[in-house]
């Protein structure tokens, strides 16, 4: 009897579901690396400035694409299964686990290396350049070893049971291994991408923003003027003057009740103002409401740290990045608060009211960068922490600067805060009343006996 053809295709096996969904993964990637040849083709040839906007986006795909679908090397479970099956392919299979490893870093200094290029062009050129082709061709041997040595042994080797496995892995975020969310973040990732690219190499070409990084060093970034506040009919700030330049650290020291506090809730429109001006990037924000102050980049992590205790640690972060809506770009930043505070990852699921006082000091702090600061007002950091943990604070806040985040720094242990800073302000009963760069007033007498105790 001749077996009909009723036009229906045969169920895919749950290896070959596997493999085609990694393949089409794969072949997204190999047409974003065409795409980096032909930016990189542009900036040495046609001497073309880069476009730090795409390609920041293409940096954001890729490492969004190690680190969501491969999660933890040791969590590979088709790399396990192989190992396990084929001892032979161990060796290169620990090769490529540490290749995602260290394609990640290699994707944060390309980011550093495309911030120098911007602003030192043309003269970091050809440094970026250098480093984009080598991580470029270093991606793609990494694919080929993927496509043409273990996926046709993992077709070879396993069983159905066996991509069941791999199918149902979970990653961090307790989705499935290229979970239908998961492909959703990638999907949104390239369209950006296509948006951004020019429309001769085949994209929209979407006009945007191009300028991502902070301005320049000693750009006066917030000028605060005579400023003037008052509880009902108490004076607290007379005559305020302070200036706070991009990509400075400035702290203000001084005693309790000095006024310190009521300055920054000030600064993010939490206390209203008498007279006198706060200008950020040269606009007044007199009539900038408190929320539009954080979506211009203007953040606070408050006295007391303030969580929201009753939510998880992944709630309260999520929360920071609430004027943000929920982007691809939401994610991958909550991903890189997880690497840069590694406790908050372990508790995520905790109430944030579980955490230690240290923990909950580093779940404000990733909470109030989850909304992308230009501006960080951090309001005594280090209260009621142990010294270790204080400590650990501090280098969070170098960390901070060297990202290119403009901090000012609130703190009653002034050696440390003046030791960290540009340039200080001494705040006594409302005035400012000494100015000047951290190590000038960390040798003034007057700051030493009042309050370093020297």
């Amino acid at each position: 009897m001749t077996q009909q053809n009723t036009g229906i295709a045969p169920a895919q096996s749950r290896g070959e579901q596997a493999i085609g969904t990694i393949v089409r993964e794969h072949q997204a990637l190999w047409r974003t690396l065409d795409l980096l040849d032909q930016l990189l083709h542009d900036m040495n040839i046609n001497q073309q400035r880069p476009d730090e906007k795409l390609l920041t986006t293409i940096f954001d795909y890729i490492q969004h694409f190690a680190r969501r679908v491969h999660s933890q090397p040791t969590e590979i479970v088709l790399y396990r299964l192989l190992g396990e099956k084929s001892p032979e392919s161990v060796p290169l299979l620990e090769k490529l686990s540490k290749g995602y490893e260290i394609g990640d870093v290699k994707v944060n200094e390309l980011r550093q290396l495309l911030k120098a290029c911007m602003e030192k062009w043309p003269e970091g050129r050809e440094q970026f350049s250098h480093a984009l082709a080598r991580f470029s061709e270093a991606l793609r041997k990494h694919i080929r070893k993927e496509e043409g040595v273990v996926i046709p042994r993992a077709r070879d080797l396993f069983s159905e049971g066996d991509w069941e496995q791999i199918i149902e892995a979970r990653d961090v975020e307790n989705d499935p291994l290229f979970g239908e969310r998961v492909r959703d973040e990638f999907r949104e990732l390239r369209h950006q991408i296509v948006s951004y690219t020019p429309e001769r190499f085949g994209g929209l070409g979407l006009k945007h923003e191009e300028r991502m990084t902070a301005p320049h060093e000693k750009e006066e970034l917030l000028s605060v003027k005579g400023l003037v506040t008052s509880y009902g009919q108490i004076e607290v700030l007379h005559d305020v003057d302070i200036k706070i330049n991009s990509g400075e650290i400035v702290s203000l020291v001084g005693a309790n009740g000095a006024g310190k506090s009521t300055l920054l809730m000030t600064i993010s429109g939490l206390q209203p103002v008498d007279r006198g001006s706060v200008l950020f990037e040269g606009k007044d924000l007199g009539k900038v409401g408190t929320d539009q102050r954080v979506s211009q980049g203007i953040v606070q992590v408050p006295e007391g740290r303030q969580v929201f205790k009753d939510l998880s640690v992944h709630d309260n972060l999520l929360l920071g990045a609430y004027t943000r809506g929920r982007t691809p770009e939401v994610a991958e930043d909550l991903e890189r608060m997880y690497g840069k505070f590694p406790i908050l990852r372990q508790k995520r699921h905790n109430l944030a009211g579980e955490l230690s006082g240290g923990q909950q000091q580093m779940l404000a702090m990733g909470r109030a960068l989850m909304a992308r600061p230009r501006l960080l007002l951090l309001d005594e950091p280090s209260m009621g922490l142990a010294p270790l943990i204080i400590e650990e604070i501090f280098n969070i806040v170098k960390e901070l600067k060297k990202e290119g985040i403009t901090i000012f720094l609130v703190e009653q242990n002034a050696s440390q805060a003046l030791a960290l800073a540009d340039r200080g302000y001494v705040l006594e009963t409302g005035r400012v009343v000494i100015e000047g760069t951290g190590k000038e007033l960390l040798s003034n007498e007057k700051v030493r006996e009042a309050y370093l105790g020297m």
